[in-house]
């Protein structure tokens, strides 16, 4: 009798030689031996000064985008030499955290060689991005580059879709595009995760989520593989991100910044939560550079979607009033996330700035409900991600595949009236978060940006703290500020619902997390945003 032979499923197979190819695309020169790829991932941070040349850590530790370009402008520094720096340094990143998905080197490389001959030419940076090496998550897309979504149905779907408005607008600027960067499988959950470019890593411990779904660029930009990285956020994909591995992140309003076109036909989501676009950087000044930059430059010419909103110029601020929720009764915040959020309102009152308690706000747990239910709305004939994962036989990755969706989402909205409820429900969001706003008469509003600091694989969960301001579509950015200095003992108390879908509060998984503050205002204010944001900053981070 003739043994049966078991094939290797066909998305396996077709993962793997996607992984070799992109392997392929980093010079040898950059490539890190599997035997020390463990010693280095000890300490993530620390292993550019051991791979990467005097000259290139000098450069890709610029302080700022701004910096940088005055390094460009005067010829201290040419577009290649900036380019070849955190190219390198992204090779490290990408080999050490698989933050990195489609590697492009050459393409950058020409382009600096392009922005490098324009500048001999005629003394002159092109724009302001003019050789700013910008990272874009995988969803956007560019010419001649696959847009996967690691999803091993789209691998090879290279100009399937028009280059996205974003990448048209970054290289109009100047930009250098040299890398995207990894998600999680569909882009609906907080690890960033999927069968061909496997799991990112954090950079800040390996052991913890980079967050997603904009993870791998989270974990490139915190490693300084991109002066600037840019993300999208539906329920907290840049901000989470941001939290998990350290770095600033902001999520506009939608339509503010464009977003249009990605590597899939538009389902659902737009259906009262509409995704926004915006950056990740190491310092605020490059958050709100980017911002001020990309709309000036009118969006609106770019993408159809884009409100036709100017730069709205702001006056210096001298006392902010600042509105403070510390968490919400039914979904605890982990002692470490809310002391921050207590040391930063203390120094903020110290600074001359006014506090306001906020204690009756509506439901994080109502909201996620409300805004869960809108994802997961039910369109005849349109196919979603998962049943393109399903047709393909392609596995779900294990965060994907956790359950817990029952207690929110009972019944899929899947006709009209019920879209309409779920519509009328946001609206009501809306009302009373306005509300708050206005009686108060607060600037902004500082709340926690994720219950704990960045948990373990797999353990992210729901993201009731981030997804509230995708729902009401307020403007929210992370400051990093502070890191875990204390054992507190686990005293919350979690509701049933919570278990397997909510991170626990360990004094010993959480011993040494880096914490973060999450600033919010009103739709469509993202310069008075920026404004307090830099205020604020200044303050809690000595800057």
């Amino acid at each position: 009798m003739t043994p049966s032979i078991i094939s290797e499923p066909a998305w396996k197979s077709k993962a793997e030689a996607k992984r070799e190819a992109v392997k392929a695309r980093i010079p040898t020169e950059w490539l890190i031996h599997a035997n020390n790829l463990k010693e280095l991932r000890e300490d993530v941070m620390a292993a550019p000064a051991k791979l990467l040349t005097a000259k290139e850590l000098e450069i890709t530790q610029t302080a700022s985008a701004l910096e940088l370009l005055r390094k460009l402008a005067t010829g201290e520094l040419s577009a290649v030499d900036v380019a070849s720096a955190f190219m390198h340094r992204a090779a490290v990143a990408t080999q050490l955290t698989n933050c990195g998905t489609e590697i492009f080197f050459d393409i950058g490389l020409e382009r600096a060689k392009y922005l490098d001959e324009y500048y001999a030419k005629h003394g002159k940076l092109i724009g302001p991005f003019h050789g700013l090496p910008i990272s874009v998550k995988d969803s956007f897309n560019i010419n001649d580059i696959d847009t996967t979504l690691g999803i091993t149905e789209f691998i090879g779907n290279a100009n399937k879709f028009p280059q996205a408005s974003m990448v048209n607008l970054l290289l109009d600027l100047g930009a250098v595009l040299y890398i995207k960067t990894n998600i999680p499988q569909t882009m609906m959950t907080a690890d960033s995760e999927n069968n061909i470019f496997g799991r990112t890593l954090n950079p800040n411990d390996v052991s913890l989520t980079a967050g997603g779904s904009s993870g791998g660029e989270g974990a490139l930009v915190r490693q300084r593989g991109s002066i600037i990285g840019v993300g999208t956020d539906i329920a907290g994909s840049i901000r989470i991100p941001s939290a998990c591995c350290y770095t600033y992140g902001l999520k506009p309003s939608s339509n503010r910044l464009p977003y249009n076109t990605r590597g899939y036909e538009d389902g659902p989501f737009s259906l009262g939560i509409e995704t926004s676009s915006g950056p990740l950087a190491n310092t605020f000044e490059d958050l709100k550079f980017f911002f001020d930059t990309v709309v000036e430059k009118k969006p609106w010419a770019y993408d159809v979607n884009c409100s036709p909103s100017p730069l709205i110029k702001t006056e210096p601020i001298e006392k902010l009033r600042v509105g403070v929720i510390y968490e919400c009764p039914l979904l605890p915040v982990h002692p470490p996330v809310k002391a921050a959020l207590r040391v930063a309102a203390h120094e903020l009152e110290k600074a001359g700035h006014e506090i306001v308690t906020i204690k009756d706000f509506p439901s994080y747990d109502d909201g996620w409900k409300v805004a869960l239910s809108i994802f997961t709305i039910q369109i005849e004939g349109d196919e979603d991600l998962i049943e393109v994962l399903l047709r393909a036989e392609e596995p779900l990755i294990k965060s994907l595949s956790q359950g817990g969706i029952d207690h929110y989402v009972p019944k899929v909205a899947d006709n009209l009236k019920e879209v309409v409820k779920l519509l009328r429900e946001r609206k009501g969001f809306c009302q009373k978060w306005l509300e708050i706003f206005t009686k108060n008469n607060i600037d902004v509003l500082i709340t926690p940006p994720s219950p704990s600091t960045a948990p373990p694989h797999d353990t992210y969960g729901i993201a009731p703290y981030t997804s509230m301001w995708n729902l009401v579509d307020y403007p929210a950015l992370v400051i990093p500020y502070g890191k875990v200095e204390t054992s507190y003992e686990a005293t919350a108390e979690y509701e049933p619902h919570l278990e397997g879908i909510y991170s626990k509060y360990d004094p010993e998984v959480f011993s040494k997390g880096l914490t973060s503050i999450q600033i919010v205002t009103p739709r469509a204010l993202e310069e008075k945003l920026l404004a307090a944001g830099e205020v604020i900053d200044k303050v809690l981070n000595k800057v």
